[in-house]
């Protein structure tokens, strides 16, 4: 019985006496941390920092170096995948470029930079809207151009038309006169024809006559 009792209170000595199991025990404890990330977030890269930062994430996730760091209730983990496994990561074992700045300024840098993004986009979408108005006022003009340059294409064509239908309306006066003065010079000849005949037979009656 007081074997038992004395190894029993030796284990416990040991366990008390060796604070690195303790810390292992503590490291297992965190290393099993899990956060519901459904997809990669998207993220914002601080060019004054080295590395980007989550945005729209209820997490406060960075990304650097091929891994995502999270903080979370003031504790850092680290992974190589934004499903986990997690690990509990130590402050002083953060890459220099992340530990050496506040949660709390990391969250203002990427404010800041996605503020100064959305408005570039902002004036980006202005420059386009701009740019394609213009161009379509451009094709609209063109269009126009277009239909004005068919307009007088047409008109040409009528106008064309119309004068040669004027041409074609004289040429057929001028034959119609030519026909008329035709037929006119052949009465007349007839006339004359028929007076000389006229004359011919009054002198052949005065003649008749004479004998």
């Amino acid at each position: 019985m007081k074997k038992t009792i004395w190894l029993a209170a030796g284990v416990a000595g040991m366990l008390l006496g060796n604070p690195a199991i303790e810390a292992q025990g503590a490291v297992r404890v965190q290393i099993g941390r899990s956060f519901a990330i459904e997809s990669r977030p998207n993220f914002i890269m601080l060019p004054d920092q080295g590395f980007s930062v989550a945005v729209g994430s209820p997490y406060d996730i960075v990304f650097y170096g091929n891994y995502y760091y999270i903080c979370q209730d003031g504790s850092w983990y680290r992974s190589s995948n934004y499903r986990g496994p997690w690990r509990y990561m130590r402050r002083n074992d953060l890459p220099s470029r992340i530990r050496k700045n506040r949660l709390e300024d990391i969250r203002r840098y990427r404010d800041a930079e996605y503020s100064r993004r959305n408005h570039g986009n902002v004036m980006d979408q202005q420059r386009w809207n701009e740019d394609n108005r213009r161009h379509l006022d451009q094709q609209r003009n063109d269009e126009n151009n277009r239909r004005n340059l068919d307009q007088k294409r047409n008109d040409e064509d009528n106008r064309r038309n119309l004068d040669q239908k004027r041409n074609d309306e004289d040429n057929r006066r001028d034959l119609d006169r030519k026909r008329s003065d035709e037929d006119n010079r052949r009465d007349l000849d007839r006339k004359r024809s028929d007076e000389d005949n006229r004359r011919d037979l009054d002198q052949k009656r005065k003649d008749e006559n004479r004998k």
